[in-house]
């Protein structure tokens, strides 16, 4: 019995849960694999292909863990996160800017792979052009790729993946392929133990796509959680939904549990100064440091420094993100030039449960505006705090207290 679009999209969301995938997941796989073999989502052609790649999905789930399969490579890991940043759009630099090349040239945008060019058939279908190492590739497709744009001029044209190997020289495999229409991606600092290692030590995290935006664990708190350890130590990967799932503040096991483990003495300073002294810099001294840090790759280039509130404003910016001013009660102020204080942007993601007079840690990368009289005091763009002193409580915004008939 033939489907209709709308049983299809339901016998797909319905899978979901067997293959590990979130229902937005699941469709956008659909599409995808919809595109590539130029059928429509409301074919029965499209159920059939995806039946198919269900099927291999859920084989080799079945199948025992082996040395490649990721059940083997999952790790447990204990420990806490110094830094965790706002999930970014990783795409969208590559899109903006295959899209402003076609704007500005369409022949150099298209002969460099970074586009490929849809044209309407008379049948509904798409006609796609693009270059392939050198090489010119004409297909029909019956669906357009959720990443295709129309630009300003009426054209519809597709970004394209032009990056051919990683950086560790591996095979890029979407080289030449739709890039996504958005793919999100949270990284941070974690610090802990991976599996049964005794010892400490600071990894890179990375974690993509839909797991990763609901994630959003306090930094400076123990938990316990299920990710993939690199080959090298150096990182660990988020993986799917599995680990939002597995993650567990150690707080909330039950202390009665093998998996609970008192932390209530630890002292998270010794442990900065200890593995974090190379990142560590005094707060009058950011401005150096932004400088020197310029030379490291995105992910070294979080410092740690430490301030007292001075000043705060919770009204979100279209972005979630907050103010907090701290300064360096031990050092001279400078009455003439506005005072010694440092602009921490903090988004909505972290936790501002003090106030005024706080002494804080923060974590973060530095940025620097350059103003008509030169490079303006650096800000921090803040992806952890860890609060020392408490001090009263944060003036919470709230739109009610806007008047805007306050002339009557």
């Amino acid at each position: 019995m033939k489907m209709n679009e709308e049983e299809i999209m339901n016998e797909v969301k319905r899978s979901a849960s067997s293959l590990n995938m979130g229902e937005d997941e699941a469709l956008a796989k659909y599409e995808e694999i919809c595109a590539e073999n130029g059928c429509k989502t409301s074919e029965m052609k499209g159920l059939a292909l995806w039946r198919q790649y269900a099927g291999q999905v859920i084989r080799q789930n079945k199948k025992p863990a082996t040395a490649t399969t990721s059940n083997n490579l999952a790790k447990t890991v204990f420990g806490f996160f110094v830094s965790l940043e706002a999930p970014r759009d990783t795409m969208a630099w590559n899109r903006n800017k295959a899209i402003e090349t076609y704007n500005r040239d369409a022949d150099e945008a298209f002969m460099n792979g970074m586009v490929a060019i849809a044209n309407e058939t008379d049948d509904g279908r798409w006609a796609i052009s693009a270059m392939l190492k050198e090489e010119k590739k004409d297909k029909i497709i019956s669906t357009l790729p959720a990443g295709a744009v129309e630009t300003d001029e009426g054209d519809t044209i597709i970004p394209l993946d032009t990056q051919e190997n990683f950086m560790s020289g591996a095979k890029n495999k979407a080289f030449g392929k739709p890039l996504p229409k958005e793919e999100y991606k949270r990284l941070g600092i974690f610090h802990g133990f991976v599996g049964d290692e005794t010892e400490e030590k600071t990894y890179y995290f990375s974690y993509k796509k839909a797991g990763c935006m609901e994630f959003a664990p306090p930094c400076f708190e123990w938990l316990h959680m299920t990710v993939i350890p690199s080959e090298d130590g150096s990182a660990i990967y988020g993986f799917t939904k599995t680990t939002k799932a597995s993650l567990v503040m150690n707080a909330d096991v039950d202390p009665e549990s093998d998996n609970y483990r008192d932390m209530s003495k630890h002292n998270y300073v010794p442990t900065i100064e200890e593995h974090f002294g190379d990142k560590v810099v005094a707060l009058v001294d950011i401005d150096r440091r932004h400088i020197e840090n310029q030379s490291l790759t995105g992910r070294e280039r979080y410092i740690i420094t430490d301030g007292t509130v001075c000043n705060m404003n919770m009204q979100p910016f279209t972005n979630g993100n907050r103010i907090i001013n701290i300064t360096d009660l031990t050092s001279a102020f400078d009455y003439e030039n506005d005072g010694n204080t440092t602009t921490c942007w903090v988004p909505e993601h972290i936790n501002i449960d003090f106030g005024i007079g706080s002494k804080v840690i923060v974590v973060g990368r530095t940025s620097q505006r350059m103003g008509d009289d030169g490079p303006e005091p650096s800000t921090i763009n803040v992806s952890g705090i860890y609060a020392l002193e408490v001090h009263g409580s944060p003036v919470e915004y709230s739109a009610e207290d806007e008047d805007d008939d306050w002339f009557d």
